[in-house]
């Protein structure tokens, strides 16, 4: 959990914060950070079925308040996960997602009507604003969803999302890439 929390807490001196102490301090007051470590407490009690009712109900619907963002303990996110932005995110019990993923504002993952499963999410992944990703549909590695997106087809690696319905396109390779060995 802790080594979870640190990862998270590191997404935030990506950007342009310089200091470690702006960094840890922007990932507290961040409402997708609070959310997560509340998520990641209650999913490691989840895991080893440490009885937290009705304490956790109280606490996960402050956090749906305070926040505006709903992630059920029994789901499963990898390190490094980043919420952007205040408010609307909404994740079925049973996502699954990989590590260093990031998400916007808007973000809706769930099932595909009153019953199944939601999606499961590989690593380096990121969702748009406003993007829906319905069913049980699996979300390969290196992908992006772009913002306003409905997913209701599983996505291989290394693909873009757009539109409504979405449509699929391979991501440009690396200009790294395109020059090695010749």
């Amino acid at each position: 959990m802790f080594e979870n929390i640190r990862e998270d807490l590191n997404r935030f001196s990506e950007n342009e914060i310089q200091s470690r102490t702006r960094a840890f301090i922007a990932g507290l007051l961040s409402p997708g950070f609070q959310a997560l470590a509340v998520y990641r407490f209650f999913n490691l009690c989840f895991r080893y079925r440490i009885p937290t009712q009705p304490f956790r109900y109280v606490v996960e619907r402050l956090v749906e308040i305070t926040t505006g963002i709903s992630i059920p303990a029994c789901c499963m996110i990898g390190k490094g996960f980043r919420i952007h932005h205040f408010g609307g995110v909404i994740f079925h019990s049973s996502v699954e997602i990989g590590d260093f993923g990031t998400i916007y504002h808007g973000v809706t993952i769930g099932d595909s009507g009153g019953s199944g499963f939601a999606a499961k999410i590989g690593h380096h992944v990121m969702i748009g604003a406003g993007a829906k990703v319905i069913g049980e549909v699996v979300i390969g590695n290196h992908c992006a969803i772009g913002a306003n997106c409905v997913v209701t087809k599983n996505m291989p690696d290394n693909t873009t999302a757009y539109g409504n319905p979405a449509h699929y396109r391979p991501n440009p390779a690396e200009p790294a890439a395109i020059g090695d060995g010749q």
